[in-house]
């Protein structure tokens, strides 16, 4: 590490040119770093893009002291969200419950599909209008979080929590449920 890593930014210094002198100095260090968090070198360059586009969109940059340590702090966060996302899809879309594809019913699995039915129903009853809604689009009509996020006018990121809200809910009911 150089001793021009931890000066503080200066303002002859262009926003574009810091950034440039970021990426030339630490893309390798960056990458590497973000390939061992994410496993992937795809979504490690994926990663570091956003945050150099992040750190273009900083507002009031000679706030922020040491540029480096910035870079490494956002990358590392995105990396957190990009894993987490990861786990969240893993586990809803997992769940046998949210399975668009039906098996034959036998007597025995049509009655507890219909318990099944009749517990969801009451489950999506509980939940706010909004997050029901975004849950029924998403599993009914099929849209993409992009589309729901448009159609209630929302984010694509809150529409994808909302639906994901709503499944985690409905899971717990039918855990919570006896058979």
């Amino acid at each position: 590490m150089d001793e021009s890593d931890d000066r503080p930014l200066g303002d002859e210094e262009s926003r574009a040119r810091q950034v440039a002198r970021l990426f030339h100095e630490h893309n390798a260090a960056l990458l590497r770093f973000l390939r061992l968090r994410v496993k992937s070198d795809q979504e490690a360059r994926d990663i570091a893009q956003e945050t150099y586009l992040r750190m273009l969109q900083i507002d009031a940059q000679d706030a922020i002291v040491f540029m480096r340590a910035y870079l490494f702090k956002i990358a590392n966060n995105l990396a957190n969200d990009r894993l987490r996302k990861v786990q969240v899809r893993a586990c809803c879309h997992s769940d046998p419950m949210f399975d668009m594809g039906m098996d034959e019913l036998g007597p025995d699995r049509h009655v507890a599909a219909r318990q099944e039915l009749t517990i969801i129903q009451q489950a999506l009853d509980e939940l706010p209008p909004g997050v029901r809604t975004a849950f029924l689009l998403r599993r009914i009509d099929g849209l993409s979080t992009v589309e729901i996020g448009r159609h209630l006018g929302m984010t694509e990121r809150s529409a994808h929590n909302y639906v994901v809200k709503a499944m985690v809910h409905c899971r717990k009911r039918l855990d919570e449920a006896e058979f």
